[in-house]
């Protein structure tokens, strides 16, 4: 088929050379896939304070040249994106992004999970949603009050799902592969207990909307799955890291197979999706 844009929209779609239209711009999409922009919910432009690694400009160019036209920053930057001017910041054009930037602000303070930020104030500069992402909201009261104001101007709340007081030391997924290298493993019920929590409080709250990032285990998916059946507004992500690689792939401590997070379901080529931790350098030995 052939595809008619005007103005940056799709005006018709039809047969090879049966649209009637007088433009002389024409790019031959043969072998290629025409298709809306992709949308990233989940993305680190590493801007403000560590451009070093990325910019926004490089990180949306990115984006661009993959088919992404927008992207959702987290916020767990240097400093962390937890006021509107941060969120004005990110979407100023000086900063050079090449598709829509819409930014995630930090739902607590520093993301420390004690104070919570003003979430009206974030809304209204820009941000799509609010997250501690990197870090986890592990107070319930904490966790509860922020569904609770978050649903009253439905924002989204984006929840780093671990338990970091079952995960402290810990350096992979706990299974075969952690054992034999001497790693300390983390349990699946890390993750799964907060997801487990968080639905549990969402649906306390009409109009609270729950995201839980980079879901990496079975047990956190049959939650979600519950709470959808409970008519919570639950949503999950998956990495593409969540199905390509496998814990035991690590083998001889390789790092270049390590992910945050790790935790398994059943370790096996048929299932694969099975990750590694993130390391710390000084907790690797």
């Amino acid at each position: 088929m052939d595809v008619l844009l005007r103005e940056g929209r799709v005006a018709d779609i039809a047969p090879p050379n049966k649209l009637r239209d007088s433009s002389s711009g024409v790019f031959d999409a043969r072998e290629l896939i025409v298709s809306p922009g992709f949308i990233d919910l989940h993305v680190h432009l590493r801007e403000p304070g560590q451009s070093y690694k990325e910019t926004i400009a490089s990180g949306t160019s990115a984006a661009a040249a993959g088919g992404f036209t927008s992207v959702c920053c987290m916020p767990n930057t240097s400093p962390v994106v937890d006021s509107p001017e941060w969120v004005t910041w990110l979407q100023q054009r000086d900063r050079g992004a090449m598709v829509n930037v819409f930014p995630i602000a930090a739902a607590t303070l520093a993301s420390k999970g004690v104070v919570l930020t003003d979430f009206r104030a974030l809304q209204r500069a820009g941000a799509v949603a609010v997250s501690d992402d990197g870090k986890p909201i592990l107070n319930d009261a904490i966790m509860r009050e922020t569904l609770r104001l978050a649903s009253e101007i439905n924002l989204p709340v984006i929840q780093h799902a671990e338990d970091t007081r079952a995960t402290e030391h810990c350096s992979m997924n706990e299974g075969p592969t952690s054992f034999r290298l001497g790693l300390r493993g983390m349990n699946a019920a890390a993750e799964a207990s907060i997801v487990e929590r968080d639905i549990l409080l969402a649906q306390q709250f009409t109009g609270a909307r729950l995201h839980v990032a980079h879901l990496s285990t079975a047990e956190s998916l049959k939650e979600v799955r519950r709470g959808k059946r409970n008519k919570v507004r639950v949503t999950c992500e998956v990495t593409p890291h969540h199905f390509t690689l496998l814990d035991e792939d690590v083998r001889d401590y390789n790092t270049n197979f390590k992910m945050n997070p790790p935790h398994p379901g059943r370790v096996s080529r048929r299932n694969r999706g099975r990750h590694c931790y993130r390391p710390r350098p000084s907790r690797a030995a």
